[in-house]
């Protein structure tokens, strides 16, 4: 454990004030095309472990731009059939809320929270000589996290959560483009965050598993992924932090269907690494957190390969 002088114990709690449990939403990648609730990079930002200790109410606004594409080298099972080369561009704007109740557990915190997105996909996918674009616009799957247990032991901070991907978009099986996918995601997920309040310097982790129930609209079923986003930042002065972020996806199931069957399985693989800024500051009398990243996706396999862009902003209310 670190020895903190006057000045930087007085900073921990103001470090610990606005964080918020980052619930992030992700994106159906046309049907079942190498895609799923998960983007790489989506939790490698700063805090990731820890659970607000105040008791209250506590808000994210979070934006993504993701942009890739699979050579017609790379077969992909696409709104019910096995297409060659795949163009996307996806964003989404959510809003998520985590409640921290009034409870005595000592070092340990509960919470839970859920997250509402708005999300734009664009596709663009190909079957021989013939393409096809497609566009959907809506409120995507909804994100609840009923139970959020948080525990901190100086500037070490673990936490353990289960997030639920529910089914809730509108989503069209002969379409190329949906915000939905029409099927439960169930992630547990454990997350860990080193802060050292003299130099502000912070490592966070998340790892997550994927766990998928059957699209009953295409009888297809995505095999669980096992993803694993970190970050490494230090600050610069005036409340700016600076560092990289990254993340590494792993599908351990086959997926399961006639069309998965056709492509032996169809597991994937992804890498990403980039930059990212973070701030905190004060409006008002609240305080806030912002962070920035930008990751590129490389050893990619059997998925679309592409850069996202990640912006979040957190407060308590």
């Amino acid at each position: 454990m670190i020895h903190q002088g006057p000045e930087h114990s007085c900073r921990l709690p103001r470090l610990l004030l606005a964080t918020v449990t980052m619930l992030a939403p992700g994106m159906a990648m046309a049907s079942e095309g190498g895609g799923g609730h998960y983007i790489s990079g989506t939790y490698a930002g700063p805090k990731a472990g820890i659970v607000p200790p105040e008791p209250g109410v506590y808000w994210t606004t979070s934006a993504l731009y993701y942009g890739a594409s699979a050579s017609s080298s790379l077969n992909l099972p696409v709104a019910g059939a096995i297409r060659s080369g795949l163009e996307l561009d996806f964003a989404s704007l959510s809003y998520g809320v985590v409640y921290v109740p009034r409870l005595d557990m000592g070092n340990f915190t509960f919470a839970m929270g859920v997250t509402v997105p708005v999300q734009y996909m664009r596709t663009r996918a190909y079957l021989g000589n013939r393409a096809r674009t497609d566009h959907d616009f809506d409120p995507g799957d909804i994100i609840l996290s009923p139970a959020i247990l948080g525990y901190r032991n100086g500037t070490h901070f673990y936490q353990a959560r289960l997030d639920i991907f529910a089914p809730t978009g509108l989503y069209d099986a002969s379409s190329l483009a949906n915000v939905s996918m029409n099927y439960w995601t169930f992630t547990p997920t454990i997350a860990y965050t080193y802060l050292h309040p003299p130099s502000g310097l912070d490592i966070s982790f998340n790892l997550g598993l994927d766990i998928n129930t059957r699209n009953a609209k295409t009888d297809y079923t995505s095999g669980s992924i096992l993803h694993l986003d970190m970050s490494v930042s230090l600050d610069v002065g005036r409340g700016f932090g600076l560092g990289i972020a990254g993340s590494a996806l792993q599908q351990i199931q086959d997926d399961e269907g006639r069309l998965a069957d056709q492509l032996g399985g169809f597991r994937g693989r992804a890498f990403s690494a980039g930059p990212m800024a973070r701030y905190d500051f004060k409006l008002g009398e609240t305080s806030l957190n912002a962070s920035l990243r930008w990751v590129t996706e490389f050893g990619v396999q059997n998925r679309p390969s592409g850069d996202g862009i990640f912006f979040a902003i957190s407060a308590k209310f």
